[in-house]
C-alpha cells in the first residue's frame, strides 16, 4: 500500500498492490470539498528529504502541526509531500518549518496560496 495524491487535487489517495492481480487505485473524492496546501520540503543542511521537519501552520482559528516522516509499508514508499488541510477556511496565515538537525533552523512563510503545491527549500527564505 502507498499513500499519495496521485492526481494532485489535495486529497490523499491509496494505491494497493495485490499478488497475482493488477494494482488497485482508490481515488479519494471526499477531500475535494475542502481547501488545502501541499508542501514539498527540500533540506540543504538538514537531510535532503527533510525527514523529521515539523510544519506548523495557522488558518483562521485552526493551528496545527505535522511532522515529515519517511517510508511507507512493505515494498512501497508514500508521497513525500505534506498536505495541510484547512477545511473551509479561505486563507493560510502562515507556515513555520522547523528543520531537523543538524540544521535546526526555523523559517516562517506568509502570503501563501491555497489548493496547490509549493516547494520550500531550506535556507532560501521563500517558497516556489
Amino acid at each position: 500500500m502507498a499513500l499519495g495524491d496521485f492526481n494532485n487535487d489535495g486529497a490523499v489517495d491509496v494505491l494497493v498492490s495485490m499478488n497475482d492481480a493488477p494494482p488497485l487505485l482508490l481515488k479519494n473524492e471526499a477531500g475535494t470539498k475542502n481547501h488545502w496546501l501541499g508542501v514539498n520540503l527540500i533540506g540543504t543542511k538538514a537531510n535532503r528529504d527533510a525527514v523529521g521537519a515539523v510544519v506548523t501552520y495557522q488558518a483562521g482559528d485552526m493551528k496545527r502541526s505535522r511532522m515529515k516522516v519517511a517510508g511507507g509499508s512493505y515494498m512501497s514508499y508514500h508521497d513525500p509531500r505534506v498536505v495541510l488541510g484547512i477545511e473551509q477556511r479561505a486563507k493560510i496565515y502562515w507556515i513555520e518549518v522547523k528543520w531537523p538537525q543538524p540544521s535546526g533552523a526555523v523559517e516562517r512563510f506568509t502570503d501563501l496560496p491555497i489548493d496547490r503545491y509549493i516547494t520550500i527549500v531550506e535556507g532560501q527564505g521563500k517558497w516556489k
